[in-house]
């Protein structure tokens, strides 16, 4: 076995071993470090300091136009799933409006026409009205319209507007500084936890994994289920859009990835759920990790929200720099591997892994962040 730098973990191209074998030989016992350090119940990596960051979040009645139109037009349509069937029917833009405003389990529907009322002004059109009690992603095609409704302008009418939110304080442990690790406790509160879990487990389907310009399949490598949430920013009060908030307020006030917005464009949020014995993500990086230059459009860092941990096993572990971590629910893992201050990516440092389920259950929520997203150029756009 040819001798390793130990951080980042990699061997020595000076020993005398065929060029050849050094990487087969490194990453075989690099994997059997992992199988063992993640079968020790050992209480994980402990903080070099611990710090509290204190977060105001926004104000969902900042920016709302208390008379604008609570529902608002979007071009495409709205996924299946989530139907009202006993509200569906023929009718025009302007009922469908109404009655959609009218119940609360509406949150926007969808239909299919060639044309449409244009600012609701009635033509007589009428048109299959699908009615959804989740409106939160439309999906662009041509033929197809919908209808959100904008749960923060009926929510900041007068009369009706909640006092602005208080300052929230958060304990943040420090791993390292660069490429910097960080654990927040009590991250997400438990009702968002529980909405999150029970909206998403009826969903999942198994995890897939994707190679350069491949198409994503299932893999032995990732082994666990998993489906997106996304944000739906028209509605600040949703759990899912107030945990993208927090993560995104994180890293640009305490891990200073200034640049980072919130907003369309970015990746969604990936529930992902490890339930059988032995589910796994075998060692690997979420972004460029060989200490290349930055390209723009592509990851730059990532968060883990553990809404449920495992009993035994389930860690998180960064197999080429010796941390190890074992959460706690609520709590967030933020971990970054674009060089602030500089523009070029981690070296290896940022590899991880999870480890294999041993007792329990383990569902997360990973948000992957980029610079310079847009509606008009989304993540979809670039690499990892």
């Amino acid at each position: 076995i040819a001798p390793h730098d130990p951080v980042p973990f990699k061997a020595k191209r000076s020993f005398g071993m065929k060029a050849a074998a050094v990487p087969t030989t490194s990453e075989l016992l690099k994997n059997l470090m992992r199988n063992v350090s993640c079968d020790i119940e050992d209480g994980g990596t402990q903080p070099l300091r611990s710090m509290t960051w204190e977060y105001l979040p926004p104000d969902p009645c900042a920016n709302v136009d208390a008379a604008a139109k609570v529902s608002q037009y979007k071009p495409g349509f709205l996924p299946a799933g989530d139907d009202l069937p006993e509200m569906q029917g023929l009718m025009s833009e302007k009922d469908a409006v109404e009655r959609c405003e009218a119940e609360p389990r509406c949150a926007g529907f969808t239909f299919s026409s060639a044309s449409r009322d244009h600012d609701l002004e009635p033509t007589g059109a009428v048109h299959t009205m699908l009615f959804k009690s989740q409106a939160v992603e439309v999906t662009p095609a041509d033929g197809w319209h919908s209808f959100k409704k904008r749960k923060s302008v009926s929510q900041c009418k007068p009369g009706l507007r909640a006092p602005p939110p208080m300052p929230e304080k958060f304990r943040v442990d420090v791993l390292r500084d660069s490429p910097p690790i960080y654990v927040v406790h009590d991250f997400a509160s438990e009702e968002e936890c529980e909405h999150m879990v029970g909206s998403t487990l009826p969903k999942m389907t198994r995890s897939v994994v994707y190679g350069e310009g491949a198409k994503g399949g299932a893999s032995s490598y990732r082994q666990s289920y998993s489906v997106n949430m996304v944000p739906d920013f028209d509605d600040e009060g949703a759990p899912v859009t107030k945990l993208a908030r927090r993560k995104f307020a994180f890293a640009r006030e305490v891990a200073e990835y200034s640049e980072l917005v919130e907003g369309d464009g970015q990746e969604p949020i990936n529930a992902v759920y490890y339930k059988d014995w032995d589910d796994q993500y075998r060692p690997h990086c979420d972004g460029e990790c060989n200490g290349g230059r930055y390209s723009p459009g592509r990851r730059i860092a990532t968060s883990l929200t553990y809404c449920a941990v495992a009993d035994k096993g389930g860690y998180t572990m960064f197999t080429r720099s010796a941390i190890k971590v074992v959460p706690k629910a609520r709590q967030m893992l933020f971990f970054g591997y674009k060089i602030n201050g500089r523009a070029h990516m981690d070296d290896g440092l940022t590899e991880h892994t999870g480890c294999p389920l041993r007792e329990g259950r383990k569902w997360i929520a990973t948000q992957w962040y980029r610079e310079g997203m847009t509606a008009e150029k989304g993540w979809d756009a670039y690499r990892a």
